[in-house]
């Protein structure tokens, strides 16, 4: 008879493996495995409901056996796939149930979720919302009953909405989309932020950056403009405002151009603001002076146009590679070249072809399989297949299953 291995695990061990599933999945998964694992299962206390696409068997499952005091997350995420599913949850459970509640996530636009949310404020240990994108009809029929729940909330992920209340307890925020006029009002509201995480469409003709308060408690930030140009003395005098920021990202998703500075020009020529040189957003020197003081500095930038291996110069000073060891790479390989930290950024999905080319990197030593979490092969660029080694990440990946599959002539090297 075949022994369950996972039946000798510690209890720590475990709640440990639990902590990256969902209810539903823990149940479909250790339900009836053993006597000892049922009891684990009727133990565990911190178990995460998530109302999204699953099994009508897995929903049944899990609604017979969950405890509601067990229950610390609940998010709904409803789809097409799974229509009214939080509605039919909510009829076999009160939400008054789940006392030992510290999260609750809506990815839904249902009414009579919102209904509920002032019921939220009743849980002691109550403590992170996050919201859809609320429309201002949705705001008005149903803010009052979110901003009950807001004064007490140490994490929230949102939308952009109005704030007329300060959030003193507020730690975590993530906003999904903010104006940058409004930047100011926002971080005076929730001055002892430790994290921020916002997307950002900035207009290069507002101060925007000299005008919010000093954040003296923010530790990590993660800034993704959305749209607009970001100069290098806005994002000197932004970063001045966060005395003790360790952590820093910074995402920009508006192509930048660095060659011709035609769209520079048409920011500014309405403006009394001096013309910035674009290329100081790509040079690794001004950033020295502008990060040193970080723990980790990551950062991925879209570019306008195609530039060379000498955009990574700057980035190779010993600074960057041995101080701080942030590495970074270019790849023009996709549609609209970018420019990265690895291996934060580094892709995760390949697909070759015959014209795929690896991207650069400012240190020779850095592999980017050793980042690549799946490899999609186009089996008409290619007769035969030569492999000089099957990394650590596709050791459960056979040289004969890939043969088999694309009918290719595949040749292991070494």
């Amino acid at each position: 008879m075949s022994t369950c291995v996972f039946e000798f695990f510690p209890v720590e061990l475990m709640h440990g493996i639990f902590h990256y599933l969902s209810a539903h999945e823990i149940f479909y998964a250790f339900d009836q495995l053993s006597a000892r694992i049922d009891r684990v299962l009727v133990g565990y206390d911190r178990y995460s409901i998530t109302l999204t696409s699953m099994l009508k068997y897995q929903f049944d499952l899990m609604c017979r056996l969950i405890q509601p005091e067990q229950v610390i997350s609940i998010t709904i995420a409803e789809n097409d796939d799974t229509p009214d599913q939080s509605k039919l949850f909510f009829s076999k459970f009160d939400i008054q149930q789940f006392i030992n509640l510290r999260s609750f996530g809506i990815i839904s636009s249902d009414q009579s979720i919102f209904l509920q949310l002032n019921l939220l404020c009743q849980f002691n240990n109550f403590q992170s919302l996050t919201l859809p994108n609320i429309s201002q009809a949705y705001w008005c029929l149903f803010g009052s009953r979110v901003e009950t729940t807001l004064p007490r909330l140490r994490k929230l992920i949102t939308n952009q909405y109005p704030l007329t209340e300060p959030l003193n307890n507020l730690r975590y925020l993530t906003v999904t989309h903010y104006y940058c006029h409004n930047l100011k009002y926002l971080l005076c509201q929730m001055t002892k932020l430790r994290s921020l995480n916002i997307t950002i469409s900035l207009n290069i003709s507002t101060d925007w950056s000299k005008r919010i308060p000093v954040m003296n408690h923010l530790r990590r930030l993660t800034f993704c403009i959305y749209y607009g140009r970001l100069t290098m003395s806005r994002m000197s005098q932004f970063l001045s405002k966060m005395p003790c920021l360790m952590h820093f990202e910074l995402r920009i998703d508006d192509p930048m151009d660095i060659v011709g500075g035609k769209q520079w020009e048409m920011w500014f020529q309405h403006s009394n603001v001096d013309i910035e040189d674009a290329k100081d957003m790509v040079d690794g020197h001004q950033w020295k002076y502008l990060v040193s003081h970080l723990q980790t500095f990551d950062f991925h930038f879209y570019l306008s146009d195609r530039s060379d291996e000498k955009i990574l110069d700057s980035f190779r000073s010993s600074f960057w590679l041995k101080q701080k060891q942030w590495f970074v790479a270019y790849d023009d390989h996709q549609s609209l070249p970018r420019l990265f930290t690895v291996p934060r950024f580094a892709p995760k999905n390949i697909i070759y072809s015959s014209e795929y080319r690896t991207p650069l990197y400012n240190v020779i030593v850095l592999d980017s399989s050793s980042y690549c979490e799946n490899v999609q092969l186009n089996a008409s660029s290619f007769s035969s297949i030569h492999v000089t080694s099957m990394s650590d990440c596709f050791q459960s990946l056979s040289a004969e299953k890939i043969s088999s599959n694309l009918k290719l002539n595949l040749k292991k090297i070494g």
